[in-house]
C-alpha cells in the first residue's frame, strides 16, 4: 500500500477546470492507493478547501482532505474554524512561501489556529525549504507551544535546510514533528536522514503535480533502505498518523 502524504489539486489556468481525472490517473500509473490533496487554486481560500471537500466527499476511499490556511487574511482563524468542523478535513497546510510570509510575524492569527487544530485533533503541515520565509526553525517555535500537534515538515526541510532538520528532529523536545519526504532529492542528505533519524518520523509524499510521482518514488530504490522503513513511510505510518 503507498499513502501519498503530499499531493495538490491543479487547475486550468484558463478553462478554470480542476485536474480531477489527471490527479486520479497519476494515482492509478503510480499504484497509490490514498492522496492526501489541497489546492490553491479558486476565488477564495475557502472556495479552494470547499473543492477539497466535494471530491474526498466523491472518492473517500481514494482521497484525504487537507486544508489550505492563509494566516495573513482577515477571516483565517474562521476559516481554520469552518475547517475544523468538516469531517473531510484532516490536516491543515501553511505555505509561507506561496502566501509571502515570516511565519514568526503572524503569530496573532496562528497561535489560534494551532489552538483549533489541537482542539480537533487535526494535522499542521509547513512548506519549507527555499528561503528565509520557509525556514523549519520558524515552525519549531509554534511546535513548542502545541506540543499535541503533529507538525509534519514538508520536503525533508528542503534543500536550504535539510541537514538542520535532521538535527531538530534528534531533539527531545520536537518528539511532534514529522518528516515529508518529496522534494529531496540530494543523496547524502537523504541517506543521512534515514541512517540518523528513527523510521516512524517518514511520510512519504510526491509533491504532485509539480514533480514526477515516478521518481518520487525510484529514488528510494538506490538507498538500500529497509522493508521495514519503506513500509513505514510509504503507508504504515501515515495510516497510524490518520486512525486508517
Amino acid at each position: 500500500m503507498i499513502i501519498d502524504f503530499h499531493a495538490h489539486l491543479d487547475r486550468d489556468p484558463i478553462t478554470k477546470e480542476y485536474k480531477v481525472d489527471e490527479l486520479l490517473k497519476d494515482m492509478e500509473d503510480n499504484h497509490i492507493d490514498k492522496r492526501v490533496i489541497s489546492t490553491f487554486y479558486g476565488s477564495s481560500i475557502s472556495a479552494a478547501n470547499d473543492k477539497i471537500v466535494e471530491l474526498v466527499k466523491q472518492y473517500p476511499d481514494r482521497l484525504i482532505g487537507c486544508a489550505v490556511i492563509n494566516p495573513k487574511l482577515d477571516d483565517a482563524v474562521e476559516e481554520a474554524k469552518r475547517v475544523a468542523e468538516i469531517p473531510q478535513i484532516r490536516m491543515i497546510e501553511f505555505n509561507s512561501l506561496e502566501h509571502g510570509y515570516r511565519p514568526e510575524k503572524f503569530a496573532y492569527n496562528i497561535d489560534p489556529i494551532l489552538k483549533i487544530c489541537d482542539e480537533h485533533n487535526l494535522i499542521v503541515k509547513v512548506f519549507t525549504g527555499q528561503g528565509f520565509y520557509t525556514m523549519p526553525e520558524q515552525w519549531v517555535f509554534y511546535s513548542h507551544r502545541f506540543p499535541n500537534v503533529t507538525f509534519v515538515i514538508e520536503h525533508l526541510g528542503g534543500s536550504d535546510y535539510s541537514y538542520g532538520t535532521v538535527d531538530l528532529c534528534k531533539e527531545e523536545e520536537n518528539s511532534n514533528l514529522m518528516l515529508e519526504t518529496s522534494y529531496e532529492t540530494e543523496v547524502p542528505s537523504l541517506r543521512r536522514a534515514f541512517r540518523e533519524l528513527p523510521d516512524d518520523l517518514f511520510l512519504y509524499g510526491s509533491n504532485y503535480p509539480s514533480n514526477f510521482t515516478k521518481l518520487s518514488i525510484l529514488k528510494y530504490n538506490s538507498l538500500d533502505l529497509s522493508d521495514e522503513l519503506k513500509e513505514k513511510m510509504f503507508s504504515e505510518n501515515a495510516k497510524k498518523l490518520l486512525s486508517i
